[in-house]
């Protein structure tokens, strides 16, 4: 009966164990649940933005792009101008490790002229609530 116990907690000890590997090698460093990248999004003196989508309606595009409009306007608001309208440009994917990494650039047009654009730094899903953290950062 003691060696049924013994292998059984160990089973669960090596369990707990390779849970724990799998998250750590996903590539992206958590704090408190979220990417590092969500607290500090600024870049090399560049400004960053993070947006934040859950699911959406139109699925995984319609979270994409508005998660992509939410980066966009923490961007216009931190450089103090108003958003008018939204584009977005050609985008390359790459999704090694457990993030995304996108060439995608996108841009504002805002009511005095100026243009936002910035890209993609990384997207990122939370496993338990399915929202959709895209962080981009001012070109």
């Amino acid at each position: 009966m003691k060696r049924i116990l013994i292998s059984i907690l160990s089973m669960l000890l090596l369990l707990v164990f390779a849970g724990c590997q799998a998250e750590k090698s996903s590539g992206i460093n958590l704090i408190n649940g979220k990417p590092e990248w969500f607290f500090a999004p600024s870049k090399e003196g560049r400004i960053g933005g993070v947006g934040v989508s859950g699911v959406h309606v139109d699925g995984k595009t319609g979270q994409k792009s508005l998660a992509t409009q939410r980066a966009l306007e923490e961007i216009a608001r931190q450089m103090g101008v108003k958003v008018q309208s939204f584009s977005s440009l050609k985008s390359v994917s790459d999704t090694s490790s457990g993030t995304t990494t996108s060439g995608e650039t996108s841009s504002f047009f805002t009511v005095d002229g100026t243009e936002v654009r910035a890209r993609i730094e990384a997207i990122w899903e939370d496993p338990y609530t399915q929202e959709l953290y895209i962080w981009m950062v001012a070109q």
